[in-house]
């Protein structure tokens, strides 16, 4: 019995020893696996890492054939064709707008913070948006240029949203047609910059090619379109 007791007691000692090396062991290969799959994720996306930089040239030089005017008319029509009908207030737009979508920013576009509109378009106008920043990024790379994004800088309003963007902006629309979801602005003085393969490019060269965008759209039936100097934006108005 005292043998048992010796040997139960050696056998022990030795797996309080060798436990903890085990786990160890585990530890290290664990350790291990997160930090290649970190690496395999990062290669991945490396081509927009979330990392970017905002550019402004307030007087960036949009070329006189994209300063887009269409009548005031038609764009009202073609917002109530295929829009909603208007909200009026926040409160009932967290409740009336579960038929619209969610935008957030991705790789194709940046939302600036909306005080006066809140970020919901119609599918169509979605689409929309989401083609403009595919066609922008896709001629900057064909040219050789850094990627960017372009910048929304409004969307949807509520007729209280209006009502307040009036107290500081008396040329505001009454009957914008951002109230019907089908309308969002860009900024073509504004684009951020979201990877460094590539060329430089300055602003008045991006305003162009975003100009040349819409105009192609526009030409194509998908789009109305405004050139707005005052806001430093293009005001887009889906057509489907």
């Amino acid at each position: 019995m005292i043998r048992i007791n010796q040997h139960n007691s050696i056998y022990n000692a030795v797996q309080q020893e060798v436990a903890p090396s085990k786990r160890s062991t585990k530890a290290i290969w664990g350790v291990a696996f997160c930090l290649l799959l970190t690496a395999v994720v990062s290669c991945g996306s490396s081509k927009f890492t979330g990392e970017s930089t905002t550019f402004r040239k307030d007087d960036a030089a949009l070329s006189a054939q994209y300063h887009f005017c269409d009548l005031q008319g038609e764009i009202p029509k073609a917002a109530k064709e295929y829009g909603i009908k208007p909200i009026e207030t926040r409160k009932q737009l967290r409740r009336k707008g579960r038929s619209l979508r969610k935008i957030r920013s991705n790789k194709y576009y940046l939302l600036d913070p909306m005080e006066h509109s809140s970020p919901f378009l119609t599918a169509g106008a979605k689409g929309l948006l989401k083609e403009i920043g595919k066609r922008f990024q896709r001629e900057l790379a064909r040219l050789g240029y850094r990627p960017h994004r372009i910048i929304s800088t409004s969307m949807l309003r509520t007729r209280e949203d209006i009502g307040k963007l009036r107290r500081v902006n008396g040329n505001a629309a009454t009957n914008s047609s951002h109230l019907y979801a089908t309308s969002f602005d860009l900024s073509y003085t504004r684009f951020n910059r979201i990877g460094m393969e590539g060329d430089p490019v300055d602003n008045n060269t991006m305003c162009n090619i975003l100009g040349k965008i819409i105009f192609d759209l526009r030409k194509n039936g998908d789009c109305w379109a405004i050139y707005e100097p005052n806001q430093h934006c293009i005001h887009v108005t889906a057509r489907r």
